[in-house]
């Protein structure tokens, strides 16, 4: 079982987010950001991006050999960390977006799933007609 963070928007409806690591976020990075509408973080990666590469052109042509190679390192810890961070933060993120664009965490669920959350979700406020809306 995962646990799932299920958000209500009035208009928009329900959005839900595992809690943990993010899959996703790792092998896609920034076309993930993209698709969860988190353009902050998507600006920012692709800067970080064309400075590493910058970084990395110039160092290569101007530096001597210990120098060289201890930038070199640098900047592949750099990329490494662009590359693991949206997986570790990935969900944090889309949580803090979420309640930025208006919507309300309204449970917190067990499932297997995440359309299992939300079946979860739309039978807990059906059965509960009084249920947090």
């Amino acid at each position: 079982m995962k646990t799932f963070k299920v958000f209500r928007h009035p208009v928009k409806g329900f959005d839900v987010v595992k809690v943990g690591f993010s899959w996703p976020a790792l092998f896609f990075g920034i076309i993930w950001m993209l698709i969860k509408k988190l353009y902050g973080w998507f600006f920012l990666w692709i800067a970080m991006f064309i400075l590493l590469s910058l970084v990395e052109v110039v160092t290569v042509q101007s530096i001597e050999s210990i120098e060289k190679i201890i930038v070199s390192l640098i900047i592949i810890i750099g990329y490494w960390a662009l590359w693991l961070i949206p997986g570790f933060k990935g969900n944090k993120w889309r949580e803090k977006n979420l309640q930025k664009r208006g919507y309300e965490l309204i449970d917190t669920i067990q499932a297997e799933t995440r359309d299992a959350a939300l079946a979860l979700i739309a039978k807990s406020n059906l059965t509960n007609p009084n249920a947090e809306k």
